[in-house]
């Protein structure tokens, strides 16, 4: 599933998007109540293989995850400071953001 920007959305399309989420959450939720549950019957008993099912359901239901798309981040210049910051440093900080 592709990263949505709601602003693009026409009102018909955003109805579509909200009913198909709220399915797909109410999908997750089952199956991750499903799995929380078979993993505390798997340590009461000790027979770890009960959670099997439950592991591949999830994994079948988290292949369609989100995709966030890459952030370019070639031009970002990071400033490195040690020690503690005192008043002057930090002045000297805000005047280099403004430039």
């Amino acid at each position: 599933m592709e990263l949505v920007d709601p602003k693009k959305l026409k009102p018909k399309e955003a109805r579509e998007l909200v009913l198909t989420l709220q399915k797909r959450c109410f999908q997750l939720e089952n199956c991750l109540d499903d799995l929380s549950r078979s993993v505390e019957i798997a340590q009461f008993t000790k027979q770890y293989q009960v959670t099997e099912a439950f592991v591949r359901d999830a994994e079948q239901l988290l292949a369609d995850r989100i995709r966030v798309p890459e952030i370019d981040q070639s031009g970002q210049k990071f400033t490195l400071i040690e020690g503690e910051l005192d008043q002057d440093t930090l002045t000297k900080i805000k005047d280099a953001k403004k430039q």
